[in-house]
């Protein structure tokens, strides 16, 4: 007996074909997106635009133009070119001078090579005990001291961030850096974080200003560490007692009053000279801050002039209001 004919399936239209085909393509997508491990989703350049989800951890509410008058006016120096951004996150004030323009970091980009590495030690993927061997390719000219220890010697994760920021090590940060996967790995995790003008183009010391940032860049990571992102309480609490512990005192602390507290990082190579932190004032006034000049190489009036911007925004957020004038009561 002969087996039955199967009646032949009739094709589908091109354009309903079209769709079917559309159809089961996204469904494979939605499938790999959930069984796929996060490290192989974020290594394609797909799925690693969709994980960036820029969300401001500030309110910018009252725009300080008085202030960005001013600063624009102490900024209008010959061969300077200078950007501001500062925000005080309890009330909403801030006040941007060319605060999105890409600059030169300089030992800046340091900030967020800390934020990564605690990000890290979070994980428990690297340790603060863990030993990090010097090498000669990871040695680096200008700040810091670990340039000249022995070759092959060690140095203990902790010394190595410790070092970073106080003293702006830069053998320091190379150790780091190749620890934390290295500059491509880094890249990676700042713009998951929503940085979009920050990025590591060559190890320390970057002496010709080839690695980049903006003061947004820099306030907006900072406004995520001062709101209890990225990282956990007790490395936040441990990496702004670091900051404050910086020794170079010659830019943003010379602007603030007595009993002031900042935490910080310089930067400062020919070409740029910076600084960024979170000042508090005796009184709890809080503010994010970077202020980054491009200059002349090794012009000091680009020092000079870090020091009166961070003076003038001190005195409008700090001391203006401390000595303004209480209402008194209304007579009805």
């Amino acid at each position: 007996m002969a087996p039955p004919v199967r009646p032949k399936k009739r094709r589908l239209p091109p354009g309903q074909r079209l769709i079917r085909y559309l159809e089961l393509a996204t469904i494979a997508t939605f499938l790999q997106g959930q069984f796929l491990p996060i490290d192989q989703l974020t290594k394609n350049t797909f799925w690693a635009k969709e994980q960036v989800k820029v969300v401001q951890p500030f309110a910018l509410s009252e725009r300080c133009d008085d202030l960005e008058k001013r600063l624009t006016d102490m900024s209008l120096l010959k061969g300077m070119h200078t950007g501001v951004f500062l925000v005080e996150p309890k009330t909403g004030k801030y006040a941007d001078v060319n605060g999105h323009d890409q600059f030169a970091a300089a030992s800046i980009i340091k900030l967020p090579v800390l934020v990564s590495f605690l990000i890290h030690l979070d994980r428990k993927e690297i340790k603060m005990d863990e030993k990090l061997t010097l090498r000669q390719d990871l040695m680096a000219a200008g700040s810091g001291h670990l340039q000249w220890r022995k070759v092959g010697s060690k140095v203990t994760v902790r010394e190595a961030a410790e070092l970073m920021i106080t003293v702006s090590d830069n053998t320091a940060t190379n150790l780091l850096i190749e620890a934390l996967g290295g500059k491509a790995g880094l890249n990676e995790e700042f713009a998951r974080w929503g940085l979009t003008q920050t990025k590591i183009n060559n190890m320390l010391g970057d002496f010709e200003g080839t690695n980049k940032t903006s003061p947004y860049d820099l306030v907006y990571l900072l406004g995520r560490i001062d709101r209890g992102e990225l990282v956990s309480p007790a490395s936040r609490r441990w990496m702004l007692a670091v900051m404050e512990r910086t020794r170079i005192r010659t830019l943003l602390p010379q602007g603030i009053g007595p009993g002031a507290k900042i935490a910080h990082k310089t930067g400062d190579i020919g070409c740029m000279v910076g600084d960024a932190g979170i000042i508090t004032s005796p009184l709890g006034v809080r503010y994010l801050i970077a202020v980054q000049v491009e200059r002349p190489r090794n012009d000091r009036r680009a020092n000079v002039l870090v020091r009166n911007i961070s003076k003038e925004i001190y005195n409008t957020l700090v001391v203006k209001k401390a000595s303004a004038p209480v209402p008194g009561p209304t007579n009805h």
